[in-house]
């Protein structure tokens, strides 16, 4: 299949060895939309619109901070702190419990970057299926994957069953199922040999791949890369 703005990411990450290939398009995405809202989309009133309207969660705000664009920030809560004293006090707190309760959740909003993240997500993974059935080489490259984190393992299977006839389904299910697997061993070993350093027996011994046990264990359980 020829190259195009669509299948380069994808096939960009596929040829890389590190952990979980969907984590790995998370942070990609993550990454441009955290320069993307500190950058170009203060200019952009569509964009402020919405983050006028959604917040971010706890991680987002954290990475944004790190940023070190304070301004940035101050800019977009300032504008967003504006439009939650509209919703829920412009016309006064209604007579009804549930009215008030309305337009507290109406105010909340939710994380701009997540919804963002997993609607580019699904795009990418419509991509990834298309490619998966069609070349080879790319289901050569998810099949020397190290590892795929259980909730992006579970993420796969439910898009790839919507995305796959039976037939490509179930061979891709084995498929995902043997890297699963294949990681899964190889953390494990991880893990125990982690723990087995604290024994006097070990006094001196290598750590090898065992030295970041603990943050690929986490990582494997949340989705979230830890660096």
């Amino acid at each position: 299949m020829k190259e195009d703005i669509c299948t380069i990411p994808v096939n960009e990450v596929m040829v890389v060895r590190d952990g979980c290939p969907i984590c790995r398009m998370c942070d990609t995405l993550e990454e441009h939309m955290l320069n993307f809202i500190l950058g170009d989309a203060m200019m952009e009133p569509d964009v402020r619109i919405e983050t006028n309207h959604q917040s971010f969660c706890d991680k987002h705000f954290s990475l944004l901070l790190g940023r070190k664009n304070r301004l940035a920030i101050a800019l977009i809560l300032e504008s967003r702190l504006d439009t939650i004293e509209k919703t829920i006090f412009s016309k006064g707190f209604a007579s009804s419990k549930k009215g008030n309760i309305d337009k507290i959740s109406n105010a909340m909003g939710g994380c701009y970057i997540c919804k963002r993240v997993d609607t580019a997500l699904d795009r990418l993974l419509n991509t990834f299926f298309i490619l998966w059935k069609k070349e080879d080489e790319f289901r050569a490259n998810f099949a020397s994957q190290p590892m795929i984190c259980l909730p992006h393992y579970h993420l796969l299977l439910k898009k790839g069953q919507a995305s796959l006839d039976k037939k490509s389904f179930g061979a891709f299910e084995t498929q995902a199922a043997n890297v699963m697997r294949e990681g899964l061993s190889s953390l494990k070993s991880d893990v125990t040999g982690f723990c087995k350093m604290f024994d006097y027996h070990n006094a001196g011994a290598e750590w090898g791949t065992k030295r970041d046990a603990i943050e690929r264990a986490i990582s494997f359980e949340t989705g979230r890369r830890k660096k």
